[in-house]
């Protein structure tokens, strides 16, 4: 199994603020420390897995606004590969943090980490 831990990170009103589904996206200032915490857990060896319901087109999308803002995504939808060899694939995506602007506390945790 994987030593490196996984972070889990949604990608609308997450990664980016929705306007209007499916391709009208922006980045507000809290997105903007999302992307910092992502590229911070990336530079400290964690595996980062865009989890989001989003397929087809619009996943397409998720994935170049992903690129453009140059934000290190190892996987799309779908388990790291060790975990799958140990345990089986299955839908739900493991993980040991996970970013959702449902959760929550989010607001909570990002101001007690970043502010």
């Amino acid at each position: 199994m994987t030593k490196a831990k996984i972070l889990s990170v949604d990608f609308d009103n997450t990664l980016f603020h929705l306007n209007s589904f499916p391709e009208d996206s922006s980045v507000r200032i809290g997105n903007r420390i999302v992307h910092r915490y992502v590229r911070r857990k990336k530079r400290q060896g964690w595996h980062i897995i865009l989890n989001t319901c989003r397929h087809g087109a619009a996943l397409e999308y998720a994935i170049r606004m992903v690129q453009e803002y140059e934000l290190p995504i190892d996987m799309y939808n779908k388990n790291h590969q060790a975990l799958i060899d140990e345990y089986g694939d299955c839908r739900k995506i493991a993980c040991d943090r996970s970013l959702d602007d449902t959760q929550i506390g989010l607001v909570g945790w990002l101001l007690r980490n970043f502010c």
